[in-house]
């Protein structure tokens, strides 16, 4: 069902990159006092109802949008779903790219989060084993327009720089779709580490 749902979102994904910028944060608007903004399985009415957002929610992270533009794929609990965009209102007007956003990143074996806290240049790096502090250089951040990608050098305790762009990512432990990958490389070490990213957090 994953390598479905990722197919899927990979094809939805590909279709509207180029119209709008996502993945892109949302608040829920124009819900009746007392409702709330069902999630549903698939993006339409008669789908069954995975999740709930109150009718006050924010910081929504949109993936994607469904072929007709009228759904957005959003996250919840363990796996993914997709709840009506006419509910849904744009809370910020920038791009991930322009790092103006933070940044959380993740991954596994070992269970890493690298939080970027842009604008600002301060980042921190949490493993099993171990955390430090870095400094980037934001909000002077190097990128590319196609395909979309934004690099974030950082010193400190280590130095090295992440690369963060588009793409469908699993975390692969749970049925959550991304709408960023990275891949984080340490100077002097051979040895990187690849995962998903989201905004904010």
């Amino acid at each position: 069902m994953l390598r479905l749902a990722a197919l899927l979102i990979a094809l939805v994904f590909a279709q509207t990159a180029a119209a709008q910028d996502f993945p892109a944060l949302f608040r829920v608007v124009n819900v009746s006092a007392g409702d709330v903004l069902n999630i549903r399985a698939e993006p339409n009415a008669r789908a069954a109802i995975v999740g709930r957002f109150e009718r006050t929610q924010v910081g929504i992270e949109v993936v994607g949008l469904s072929e007709d533009r009228r759904w957005g794929l959003v996250r919840i609990d363990e796996g993914i779903g997709w709840t009506s965009m006419r509910y849904l209102q744009a809370e910020r007007t920038d791009s991930w790219r322009d790092g103006q956003q933070t940044l959380t990143c993740l991954g596994t074996e070992p269970f890493w989060t690298f939080r970027f806290f842009l604008p600002n240049n301060r980042a921190e790096y949490v493993a099993p084993d171990t955390s430090f502090e870095v400094r980037t250089d934001a909000p002077h951040l190097p990128g590319t327009q196609f395909p979309p990608t934004l690099t974030l050098p950082f010193q400190g305790a280590r130095e090295g720089y992440a690369v963060i762009r588009n793409g469908v990512c699993s975390d692969g432990m749970s049925d959550r779709l991304y709408g960023l990958e990275s891949q984080i490389y340490w100077r002097g070490q051979a040895q990187g580490l690849s995962g998903c990213c989201m905004l904010g957090h």
